[in-house]
């Protein structure tokens, strides 16, 4: 049997040459806490260490109900007509 793992979404920041980057992303619960330094996946570096927890959410999510961003951005273009095919001038 699996545990059941809980999500926050969390606001994070980490330092690059010239300022900083902010990302927010559902992590699991037991590294939702202000100020705790983290390591992000990102899919075309792979690891990146130097993430600060700025801001921790209110709502837990279980992982399988997790939104899918994938998702919503498919529906909503398809919803805009942004995936239809252009036309050629």
């Amino acid at each position: 049997m699996s545990r059941n793992v809980k999500y926050v979404q969390c606001a994070m920041r980490r330092r690059i040459t010239g300022g900083s980057v902010q990302t927010t992303s559902y992590i699991p619960q037991e590294f939702a806490k202000v100020g705790r330094v983290l390591r992000l996946r990102d899919d075309n570096v792979g690891w990146v260490d130097g993430w600060v927890v700025e801001c921790v959410g209110d709502l837990i999510v279980d992982g399988d109900q997790l939104p899918d961003s994938h998702k919503a951005i498919k529906k909503h273009r398809k919803s805009t007509g942004d995936s239809a095919p252009r036309l050629q001038a």
